[in-house]
């Protein structure tokens, strides 16, 4: 085959743009990768808001924590029911967070202690 000097100039060229594909397709596998894989240690964040927990019903994984959001202006609390294995939040003001670290697994109920409508669950793995 003759080399030409067409092809001298291209050849680094192409090289640098299948350099630059293959590297762009690895950003975005990486970022699809972790959008479709969370990371399981990472917080989920469960908001109080209109006298509702929002999700009400959320799955985690064994060891990760739920921050509890408050965004209505009046205090709630996080309560464990019967078979909950997690300690109470206590008072929770309006525009405040607590942070729940589920270590047991199996269904975990919570609610409100002012507004017994308010209920929950989680789920853990």
């Amino acid at each position: 085959m003759r080399c030409t000097m067409k092809m001298l100039i291209t050849f680094p060229v192409r090289i640098h743009w299948a350099l630059a594909v293959l590297m762009t397709i690895g950003v975005i596998h990486t970022a699809e990768t972790h959008a479709a894989h969370p990371d399981a240690k990472q917080p989920v964040i469960v908001n109080i808001d209109a006298f509702q927990y929002q999700p009400d019903i959320i799955k985690i994984q064994r060891g990760q924590s739920i921050i509890f959001m408050n965004r209505d202006d009046v205090p709630h609390t996080v309560t464990p029911g019967k078979n909950a294995r997690f300690i109470s939040s206590g008072l929770i003001k309006g525009g405040e967070q607590h942070e729940v670290k589920f270590k047991s697994t199996g269904i975990q109920d919570y609610s409100c202690d002012f507004h017994p409508s308010m209920q929950g669950q989680v789920q853990v793995q």
